[in-house]
């Protein structure tokens, strides 16, 4: 008798054990979501970096056209590219050789009129460069 009241006094009971079951799967629930998070966050940073490496390759590229054979010339030619990847592809050599492999890869772009990577991708976005006005400066957009 006195040894069942010893142990017992020294053993969880079930609905302890549950409780502390259900305490660890909802910490893990909150650290996986904060992980996946953390995952998709980094998907829409790297996504601005793209954004903003073909905006750059764009902005060199007309400052290099437009001092070789004027503004006027530079925007017909960026127009006749017709596509946004036909105009990545014109761009390109101001873009460094992974990353233009990388939006040209016809597994990630199958769309002419949207540029995408595999971040890109996995966020349901893509890069569109528009038709470049007279009034406007050609503008890299994240859509």
């Amino acid at each position: 008798m006195i040894l069942s009241q010893n142990l017992r006094k020294r053993a969880f009971t079930m609905v302890e054990m549950l409780i502390v079951i259900a305490v660890i799967g909802i910490m893990s629930a909150l650290v996986i979501a904060a992980f996946s998070n953390a995952a998709q966050d980094a998907r829409r940073v790297i996504a601005r970096q793209q954004q903003a490496a073909v905006q750059n390759a764009v902005n060199a590229w007309v400052n290099s056209k437009s001092q070789q054979s004027g503004l006027a010339e530079a925007r017909r030619l960026y127009n006749l590219a017709g596509s946004s990847k036909g105009r990545v592809q014109l761009v390109g050599a101001y873009l460094d050789d992974a990353s233009l492999a990388h939006f040209l890869n016809p597994s990630n772009t199958t769309n002419a009129g949207e540029v995408k990577s595999a971040a890109l991708k996995k966020t349901g976005q893509y890069l569109y460069l528009g038709t470049w006005s007279a009034a406007s400066y050609p503008k890299v957009e994240l859509k």
